[in-house]
């Protein structure tokens, strides 16, 4: 079928076009509003400002595809394949894409606020400045995509694979980020205030100067992590390993480190003011022009291995 007779059939009203092959096709600026296209093959069409608000794409092939401004709201694309395509821009707000290959996709300021994103493979996609704001994104593949600057927003990440990713920039405040893989992900600068990260894996993960204000890390990974200048007032880092990490001129005020890992930590010129450190372990750990006021040591096995008295 080529576009012309999709284009008439549709004009007479014909909504069900199951199965077509409509590959190479061009359907830019097309008003498709509603139209069943589940299965059907569009790889490398051309579908740039469609409208395709409550199209059924479920299973459907979009290969190569170009859909830069193209408005999908409230669309079904469950299982549909976009690897590679041209998304720039585009408008998925509530779409459900759960199990969507979407990698290597092209979704630079693409809006996917409230998309249901669930166990879609995301890998080596670019989502630079993307709306994701409370979108589901849980087992989700995003290794080695780019989200720089995007907004992530109260977004739901839960076993998440974000491995060697970036975020530079990104907004999470309050994401729930539980038991996500975050291991080598580069989050300088992100604000995770508030966000959820127990359990997680940010081992080589890169934190300079991001917020982690009242984060809950609860038996995280944090070894190797480089969080210089990082904002960790009042964040729960709880049980949490962070053996080898760089934490210079970081703020730690009011964290809770009870039982947390600090073998070998770098710590100096960080402010640890108010900080319950109640049976951690610090041997190792450089600590030179720590701000110590008001912590609480009860326990802690101190940088020369020996057990605080305080």
């Amino acid at each position: 079928m080529n576009a012309e007779e999709l284009l008439k059939a549709y004009g007479a009203g014909e909504r069900d076009f199951q199965g077509v092959n409509l590959r190479h096709v061009n359907l830019s600026r097309a008003c498709l509003e509603r139209i069943n296209l589940s299965r059907s093959n569009l790889a490398d069409a051309g579908l740039q400002g469609a409208n395709l608000q409550g199209a059924d794409l479920c299973g459907a092939i979009l290969s190569e595809v170009s859909l830069s401004h193209a408005d999908l709201r409230g669309a079904d694309l469950r299982g549909v394949i976009l690897t590679s395509g041209d998304l720039r821009r585009v408008i998925l707000r509530k779409t459900n894409l759960t199990g969507a290959d979407l990698s290597r996709a092209n979704l630079a300021n693409a809006d996917l606020s409230e998309a249901n994103l669930t166990g879609a493979q995301l890998s080596e996609a670019i989502l630079r400045e993307a709306d994701l704001t409370l979108a589901d994104l849980t087992l989700a593949e995003l290794e080695r995509a780019n989200l720089t600057r995007a907004n992530l927003t109260e977004a739901y990440l839960r076993g998440a694979d974000l491995a060697d990713a970036v975020l530079r920039e990104a907004q999470l405040p309050q994401a729930n980020l539980r038991g996500s893989n975050l291991s080598n992900t580069d989050l300088q600068q992100t604000n995770l205030e508030r966000a959820i990260l127990i359990g997680a894996n940010l081992r080589g993960a890169r934190l300079e100067e991001a917020n982690l204000r009242q984060a809950s890390f609860k038996e995280a990974n944090l070894r190797h992590a480089c969080l210089d200048k990082a904002n960790l007032v009042g964040a729960d880092l709880r049980g949490v390993s962070l053996a080898r990490s760089l934490l210079r001129g970081a703020d730690l005020s009011d964290a809770i480190l009870i039982g947390a890992n600090l073998m070998g930590a770098n710590l100096s010129d960080a402010t640890l003011r108010g900080a319950n450190l109640i049976e951690a372990i610090l041997t190792g750990a450089s600590m030179s022009g720590v701000d110590l006021t008001g912590v609480d040591l009860s326990q802690a096995v101190m940088p020369d291995g020996v057990l605080s008295d305080i």
